[in-house]
């Protein structure tokens, strides 16, 4: 009679190759992780860095600029804090109104509506935040303005992204040539009124700067209301700054 060796190996892994594999699979994904996860923090840090600049160009561009309904007429000798004569005198009555978060500036995108007309301001109206989906007549649009701002206040609800509300506080000089942050956020030493910082000698208008640090603070929700009667200190830590500056 025919002897069956019933001992014949099936085909699959033994117990030692599984655990080989195993240990195997572990190491590369150790080392993917070694790899992988401080990259990954890299570029969340980069692009951090990148809306940091980005966001801080749009407050020193706005600081910088007259818009068609911001200019003082052409007899006007002073600014008001609604009219001015300069970039300079904005910065400044703009800084002022950084005393408390519910006026303070706000930096904001929207999807504009290019079908409507122009503005006063040279903007277009923001489409609500339902229907703000990118096509050939919308326009996405960075404004940086007062969050008290009659018009622009109340397209933040309809913001694409973060809103960031700023916080200007002077960097006072020292004598030793380094500076001191202010005690108190929107105020300049000394200076009422941008006029201040007017210094004629022989007839000639000498220039007039501010040193400032900018706190930029993410508004969640994005909804000024909530900001009345708010304190600076109750918006926690900012979620980056800048020291800059504005002149004449």
């Amino acid at each position: 009679m025919k002897k069956i060796n019933l001992s014949t190996r099936c085909g699959g892994f033994t117990l030692v190759e599984t655990l080989l594999a195993i240990g195997l699979v572990g190491v590369l994904l150790s080392l993917f992780l070694v790899v992988f996860v401080p990259a990954r923090g890299m570029i969340r840090q980069a692009l951090a860095r990148q809306e940091a600049e980005r966001i801080t160009t749009v407050l020193r561009t706005e600081l910088n600029t007259l818009r068609g309904n911001q200019q003082a007429s052409q007899t006007a000798q002073t600014s008001t804090p609604t009219s001015f004569i300069s970039p300079f005198d904005k910065a400044f009555y703009w800084m002022q109104k950084c005393d408390k978060p519910s006026s303070a500036i706000v930096i904001f995108s929207y999807r504009a509506d290019t079908r409507e007309g122009v503005r006063p301001d040279g903007t277009y109206p923001a489409l609500p935040a339902n229907q703000n989906q990118p096509n050939a007549y919308t326009q996405l649009v960075t404004i940086a303005c007062p969050m008290d701002d009659p018009v622009h206040s109340k397209e933040i609800k309809d913001a694409v992204g973060n809103v960031f509300v700023v916080r200007m506080t002077e960097l006072e000089p020292q004598p030793n040539g380094t500076f001191k942050v202010a005690a108190k956020p929107g105020t300049i030493k000394g200076a009422q009124s941008p006029e201040r910082f007017i210094i004629e000698e022989n007839n000639t208008v000498r220039g007039a700067i501010v040193y400032y640090r900018a706190d930029f603070y993410i508004m969640a929700p994005p909804n000024p209301a909530r900001y009345k009667n708010k304190p600076w200190k109750r918006l926690g830590r900012p979620a980056f700054s800048a020291n800059l500056t504005f002149r004449r």
